[in-house]
């Protein structure tokens, strides 16, 4: 098949021309011998019977009258016939008279006929008439049509073979075209035979040659085109590159430049340098001048650094820069290098616009290091985080401080986090606060806990300032809202739980709250906390939220009170239902005396505004004693009952 497939069209045509016209030759060869066969046949058939059918009056007559010499005579006369070769005549099943050709022995083959005779008057049967006919005329009108079709057939298959002959001459051109167009080039010119011939085959070279000559004049023009493109992306990915790892604005290299140098080098040092408090002078003076105070800070450290050798001064990002020594050096050497930068920056003025800035910075530094270069950048920056909270000048990491540990905890906890929202591990525990009066539940506060894959109960202060710095913190809360809300939904008993300020000052948080007590209706009987000791700066917003609260029918109270410096104005501007004393009044209220004292004023002036107390931190029986005596209104701690997961058997 594939050599089939490799063959020339005019080969594969006169093939297929002699394979049909062979097909149909034979096909009509077949069918007509067949039907010519059957036509001849019954042309030698119905002699015979015309034969019989002339004779039978003439037997039957000569049968009626007794001429037996008649029948005889008649019967040698018909046998003088060459192609009959026997005669058989019978009256009433007795054969009365029978001849036969000398030739019928030699016959292979012949045709038998039988004709009934009748009675002249009567048309009765009294007898039959049998004939042998000779098939010698149906066997030579036979012969004579095969020889004809065979001729037919030879004269047509060379008629065929003729035409595929011409047909390859005729297509030979396209051929010979063919082949010059073989190994064709876009850029090469191809002599095209038969381009002056005046018939089609001129026509079709000739458009092959206009083709080819557009070809030629595109290519040329394409390559022309390739080349000043080929140009232009050399000078656009020169730009890039320089883009890719240069800052814009100082036009000092960029952080990607930094981590592609210290992925060269097996040692080095590093300095990073951050300009304290950058944004005032953005919000202060302009984006404008800070822009050009950047600008002049990174001309002032490649002046202050110039005598390095081998260093490179980076611009990591907005006011953040980095200095890499390529060079080994001592540690007094490079902190002396820390300590020349923090000092002559600080003793430097900078102007902009008639603006005199004097700038601080805050320097983490890596001293000689060896690990892989991610690792560089981020202890270098781990010390800057570290020198910033601690309010110093400058760190050089040591990996004694155990910045890496506490990192290490805190990630570990996020994923603690993240498998106990996956495995449904964060829920709601159940304080009872009980009416120091009916010494019955009152309500229950609802705390955060963690059940780990061991079954343990963890305390929030394990995890929740993790959960802020991971934005987990969100999430937490609004598993305890609905968690809490699902719990009291159907029980006689009032819950409250505890919201921050961040809590209150998200707009997804509240609208969330709100759709989880409107879903359980449990309005009247959730009370929100709020911390004191976080303070309110955003009052205006915060007093909003209680508002809408309490006009949903929600109470409002302050844990914590009396741990921050603004109690009182709280209790006069929020309007709240309940005051929860904070623990450390509390604790030791049976032997402190100013514990009591201030917890008394506490006391006496929330039952002047109406509100409720409730104290923290009950642990023994002393202090409960002590908070009833000085009126508080209700009380919770572990003495009284230890946060449980279920209280329904209490209530």
């Amino acid at each position: 098949m594939k050599k089939f497939m490799k063959k020339s069209l005019s080969f594969k045509i006169s093939l297929l021309i002699v394979l049909v016209s062979s097909l149909v030759i034979m096909s009509i060869f077949f069918i007509s011998e067949r039907f010519n066969k059957e036509a001849f046949y019954s042309v030698e058939l119905d002699k015979a019977n015309i034969i019989l059918k002339t004779i039978e009056p003439l037997v039957a007559l000569d049968i009626y009258l007794g001429i037996d010499t008649n029948i005889k005579k008649i019967a040698q006369d018909l046998m003088k016939n060459p192609n009959i070769l026997s005669l058989t005549i019978t009256k009433d099943s007795q054969k009365i008279y029978s001849i036969q050709s000398p030739s019928l022995k030699q016959q292979e083959a012949f045709l038998s006929v039988t004709q009934d005779i009748l009675q002249p008057n009567t048309k009765k049967k009294i007898g039959t008439i049998s004939l042998d006919y000779s098939s010698q005329n149906y066997q030579k009108l036979i012969n004579n049509y095969r020889k004809f079709t065979l001729i037919l057939a030879v004269v047509l298959v060379v008629l065929f073979l003729l035409l595929s002959v011409y047909i390859q001459k005729l297509l030979s051109p396209l051929r010979s075209i063919s082949n010059a167009l073989k190994n064709y080039q876009p850029n090469q010119e191809v002599d095209i035979p038969f381009v002056e011939e005046n018939n089609e085959i001129g026509l079709i070279s000739k458009a092959l040659l206009r083709m080819q000559k557009k070809i030629i004049e595109h290519t040329k023009e394409q390559q022309n085109i390739n080349e000043d493109l080929e140009k232009l992306v050399n000078i656009k990915t020169l730009e890039l590159q320089t883009q890719l790892y240069t800052n814009n604005l100082t036009k000092l290299p960029n952080r990607l430049s930094l981590l592609k140098s210290i992925s060269l080098l097996e040692e080095k040092s590093l300095i990073i340098i951050n300009i304290d408090d950058f944004k005032e002078i953005n919000d202060f003076y302009g984006h404008a001048i800070g822009d050009d105070i950047l600008k002049q800070f990174a001309n002032k450290l490649q002046e202050l650094t110039r005598y390095i050798s081998f260093r490179e001064l980076t611009h990591l990002h907005a006011d953040e820069f980095a200095l890499l020594i390529k060079i080994k050096l001592s540690k007094d050497d490079f902190v002396k290098i820390i300590q020349k930068i923090t000092s002559d920056i600080e003793h430097t003025l900078f102007v902009s616009d008639e603006n005199t800035i004097n700038l601080r910075i805050t320097i983490g530094a890596v001293f000689n290091d060896k690990d892989p270069f991610a690792n560089t950048l981020e202890k270098a920056d781990i010390a800057l985080k570290l020198a910033k909270k601690k309010g110093i000048p400058y760190l050089v990491y040591d990996k004694n401080l155990g910045i890496e540990e506490q990192y290490k905890t805190n990630m570990q906890w996020v994923h603690k986090l993240k498998d106990a929202f996956v495995d449904d591990a964060i829920v709601p525990f159940y304080q009872p606060i009980y009416d120091n009066a009916t010494q019955k539940i009152a309500s229950c506060e609802c705390l955060v806990r963690l059940i780990d894959k061991d079954g343990k109960v963890i305390s929030p202060f394990a995890f929740l300032t993790v959960a802020k710095k991971s934005r987990l913190y969100t999430n937490i809360t609004k598993t305890m809202i609905q968690k809490s809300c699902h719990y009291f939904k159907n029980l006689h008993c009032d819950f409250s739980i505890n919201l921050s300020i961040d809590d209150m000052l998200n707009n997804e948080t509240i609208r969330y709250l709100q759709e989880q007590i409107h879903y359980y209706d449990v309005a009247n009987k959730i009370t929100i906390e709020i911390l004191e000791t976080e303070g309110i700066e955003n009052y205006e917003e915060i007093s909003a939220f209680l508002m809408q609260m309490k006009e949903m029918g929600c109470k409002i109270a302050i844990d914590d009170f009396g741990s921050g410096y603004s109690s009182f104005e709280y209790l006069l501007k929020l309007h709240v239902d309940y005051i929860k004393i904070d623990g450390t009044l509390i604790k030791n209220i049976d032997t402190d005396t100013n514990s009591a004292i201030v917890v008394e004023t506490i006391v006496n002036f929330a039952k002047k505004l109406g509100i409720l107390t409730i104290a923290e931190f009950v642990h023994s029986q002393e202090v409960f004693e002590k908070v009833k005596q000085l009126g508080v209104d209700r009380s919770q701690g572990f003495y009284l009952c230890e946060p449980r997961a279920d209280i329904k058997d209490l209530l």
